[in-house]
């Protein structure tokens, strides 16, 4: 199984494309209020057979929060007090409250309450009689066997048994009636509706874990703004046409069957998916969406079977090349992480080096905070009138006073509060970037010798710094990949490093040379040989090439 994942660009009407995914979150939703309607049948329940039981709960998960933190934390950095005497108090009341909790019937009903079947019984075929020319005695079943077989498959069943078979019949659980009625009311196409089910009862396995654990967990309600799916398994996407570069695809919407079955036609790029063998299988489709400004941006991923692996040759000079991508969206693995690297060995293998999607997600936590802040010191300044252009040289005057007034010193702890949260996600990201970059560079150590770098000290580095001082989010993901810290690694761990010359390694085809057009997209044609490929990938070639080249040129000279 493969999941490949490109942007698209939408064809179709948006207006009733936009209806599909409305409903599939006005779904999601109501999924989600069944189980916190659960959650509140188990609150009740447990109150009534071990009053405290949910309270005490609660405040040992925020203990158990704050033991974490202060683990975390560096010393000298202020934290809740864990209060670790009432946390081993409480957990041993818990664990007395609990073994009575679950000794009482009421709580076993509770806990089935989703799964008690209230609806009407399946619907159950009664078995008519077989012609004896179609009943053959298997190999391993004995005469005695095999005769009363053949008589019960002879006869029609009998009114007992039938009954019997009715009285055993599987009913709908009150979850089943719940998302049937749901399903009646805001149709959508089955595949959706499926992922939708399967991303719930997933959440609630997670939720269910971490309250296991006395950790605190809560449902995540999707909002209108956030990038939304809807899905499609093989009957419920097709393509349309398939060009050297760009395929158009169609995804099936609502209910509809043959002629009234609505379809959505988008654009992606699939013709640079050359790791794909004839036997290869489109399995499933999801088509995402998610906020940029003022409208939407399409991505498409698709699972694919039967994908061939080329059989790599044996290594030769041991040299691995790196080009440096930092791009957060439009690669194949966009949901994982961020692209910092793309690697190509003379060997044949191939990757690349992601930063986990928990550095993005705090970097978007550490902005939040930084805005709070400056909201709060302009709207200070404006009342006060201050003449401090910063809220850091209003701090520095502050500190450097010596005496402060009340208030003074409150914005001063309320300011230093935010800056250790800030300075504590700061921390986790260099924690998970060093641990990435240090598995990579052991695993690629123990194949390579030799790393190939382009050489962007100087002027080309500046030229592209000050380019991308328009794109806060492309600056800070390239703040997140820290190219000198992953070279510093390698040296570390005894590769030697060889720096190449970086001009025209995006723009020039690794297949024969022609040096073309830089664009803003990830994967690009070859106007001369036509061989379709990604940017990343195909500067990776070019710089193992030089590399090469370097190595050759250096072993002759000496």
């Amino acid at each position: 199984m493969l999941v490949l994942h490109r942007p698209a660009k939408l064809e179709s009407d948006e207006r009733r494309l936009d209806q599909e995914y409305r409903s599939a979150r006005w779904l999601h939703h109501r999924i989600l209020d069944f189980e916190d309607e659960h959650q509140r049948v188990l609150d009740t329940v447990a109150e009534q057979i071990a009053p405290g039981v949910v309270r005490i709960g609660q405040i040992l998960a925020r203990l158990n929060g704050r033991a974490r933190r202060a683990e975390r934390s560096s010393k000298g950095v202020w934290c809740p007090n864990p209060h670790p005497d009432l946390a081993e108090r409480l957990k041993a009341r818990l664990q007395e409250l609990r073994k009575v909790r679950d000794a009482d019937p009421r709580w076993k009903a509770a806990t089935k309450w989703p799964d008690e079947e209230i609806g009407e019984p399946k619907q159950v075929r009664r078995r008519r009689a077989k012609p004896a020319s179609k009943i053959q005695r298997r190999k391993s079943e004995s005469e005695e066997a095999f005769r009363k077989r053949f008589e019960l498959l002879t006869q029609d069943e009998s009114d007992e048994h039938y009954a019997q078979k009715l009285a055993n019949a599987r009913r709908d659980s009150r979850r089943d009636v719940h998302r049937k009625k749901l399903y009646a009311e805001r149709r959508i196409y089955w595949g959706t509706w499926n992922s939708l089910c399967e991303r719930v009862d997933a959440a609630r396995q997670a939720v269910l874990k971490r309250r296991k654990q006395g950790l605190p967990a809560e449902w995540r309600r999707p909002r209108w703004d956030q990038s939304n799916t809807i899905a499609a398994p093989a009957a419920g996407f097709r393509i349309v046409e398939q060009g050297p570069l760009w395929w158009t695809a169609e995804m099936r919407l609502g209910t509809g069957d043959g002629n009234e079955a609505e379809w959505v036609r988008f654009r992606f790029k699939g013709g640079n998916w050359h790791k794909l063998g004839p036997e290869a299988k489109l399995v499933a489709c999801e088509l995402t969406r998610r906020r940029d400004g003022m409208r939407w941006n399409y991505s498409v991923s698709i699972t694919v079977d039967g994908v061939t692996k080329a059989s790599a040759p044996a290594a030769t000079t041991r040299c691995v090349a790196f080009d440096w991508g930092h791009r957060e969206h439009g690669h194949d693995r966009a949901r994982e992480g961020i692209r910092a690297f793309v690697w190509v060995g003379d060997d044949g293998r191939s990757g690349e080096v992601l930063i986990p999607r928990e550095c993005r997600e705090a970097q978007d936590e550490i902005d939040a905070l930084k805005s709070r802040v400056d909201t709060a010191f302009l709207a200070r300044k404006q009342s006060l009138e201050l003449l401090d252009h910063t809220r850091y040289s209003y701090r520095r005057r502050l500190t450097r006073s010596g005496c402060c007034t009340r208030e003074e010193s409150a914005w001063l702890r309320w300011e230093q509060r935010y800056e250790r949260r800030i300075q504590k996600r700061r921390k986790r990201i260099d924690n998970l970037r060093e641990e990435t970059y240090l598995r990579t560079v052991q695993e690629l150590r123990s194949h390579y010798a030799f790393f190939g770098f382009e050489d962007e000290s100087g002027q080309g580095l500046r030229r592209k710094q000050a380019d991308d001082q328009m794109a806060r989010r492309k600056r800070a993901n390239r703040d997140l990949a820290t190219r000198f810290e992953f070279v510093s690694l390698c040296e570390r761990f005894g590769a030697e490093v060889v720096t190449v010359p970086a001009r025209n390694t995006t723009r020039e085809c690794p297949s024969c040379g022609h040096v073309g057009e830089n664009g803003p997209e990830l994967v690009t044609v070859c106007q001369a040989c036509g061989t379709a490929r990604d940017k990343d990938f195909g500067a990776a070639m070019v710089i193992l090439k030089r590399m090469q080249q370097a190595l050759a040129n250096r072993d002759a000279a000496a």
